[in-house]
């Protein structure tokens, strides 16, 4: 499972375009890990030593803890997942099954995010990774606003509009995360949205109706999609064992609520093992996070577990 899992997910971000959207491939500035359980691996290729921020995010409710810490010249590094997720399960490591995400990217001495794209990395085990590149100025540069990065293709390479996913029917999973995220405010409101999917049986039969409401990191196998009147990934409606489906974003009243609207979002797809994802279109998604935070305990934990304390 975790073999196949592996493939699906260097297949989430499909062809890539330079570095103009997100890639699986390509060295970034800005790592995104989604879902992920196992090894999370970093590495920065530039011979000198670079500061990263980064922020772990617990897949199940969202909530989420930083950490920084220091890369020094062509130096790789490894973390759990089941050591990241400890936090949101009170220290304890063997808690849960250690889903998180997490997104990590190159800051300077005032904490600001700069142009260092000889970042790479990767999951041994199961979820999805991409990259982003920075789009402006040289190496070590600060770049736009400090504490906003924006994934629109002029600071940042682009996140994702859509999504093209071929499935077995009944018998995978996604997982869908939206790329807009307020680090800053750990009170704001989590991003959600409603999922549609456009499906093709083998027979190239359209069908339209299924769709799920997202809600910032949302992971679900694919016959259980209730949000919709007819599933169209089960075989019984879709009429052959394989399909394809066309994943697009909507603002839906029925995902939301009057304090927190859904609206169209840049999101994320990957599989979880019975399927491949690739990444279409383009759409800007924002993250925000604090520049002079000091460290949380559960961070701190976590990096002194793994000797990773900034420098």
């Amino acid at each position: 499972m975790r073999q196949y899992a592996a493939l699906a997910a260097l297949a989430t971000t499909g062809a890539v375009l330079g570095a103009d959207r997100l890639s699986a491939t390509e060295k970034g500035s800005l790592l995104i890990y989604s879902g992920a359980q196992g090894t999370i691996h970093i590495s920065n290729d530039y011979p000198a030593d670079v500061q990263l921020q980064a922020y772990v995010v617990d897949a199940y409710s969202c909530d989420s803890y930083d950490m920084g810490f220091s890369l020094t010249a062509n130096q790789i590094t490894a973390f759990s997942t089941d050591y990241l997720a400890a936090p949101f399960y009170d220290g304890d490591a063997g808690a849960g099954d250690g889903a998180v995400s997490m997104y990590v990217w190159a800051v300077n001495a005032d904490n600001a995010q700069i142009r260092w794209n000889h970042l790479s990395g990767g999951i041994i085990g199961d979820g999805a990774y991409a990259s982003a590149a920075a789009l402006q100025g040289n190496n070590g540069d600060a770049i736009g606003v400090a504490g906003t990065l924006n994934l629109d293709g002029v600071m940042y390479s682009s996140a994702f509009n859509g999504a093209t996913y071929n499935f077995v029917a009944d018998a995978d999973a996604l997982t869908i995360e939206l790329l807009d995220h307020d680090f800053a405010d750990k009170n704001a409101a989590d991003p959600n949205t409603k999922i549609v999917a456009e499906i093709w049986n083998e027979n190239e039969v359209k069908f339209s109706g299924t769709a799920r409401c997202v809600s910032c990191i949302e992971s679900a196998g694919i016959s259980g999609w209730s949000d919709s009147a007819v599933n169209f990934f089960r075989e019984s409606s879709l009429g052959t064992s394989l399909g394809k489906a066309r994943l697009s974003t909507e603002a839906n009243a029925s995902c939301g609520s009057d304090d927190n609207p859904s609206s169209e979002r840049a999101f994320f797809a990957s599989s979880g093992g019975f399927g491949s994802v690739a990444g279409t279109g383009e759409r800007s998604a924002t993250i925000t996070y604090e520049l002079t935070s000091e460290p949380e305990e559960a961070g701190q934990r976590v990096r002194k577990a793994f000797g990773l304390l900034r420098k």
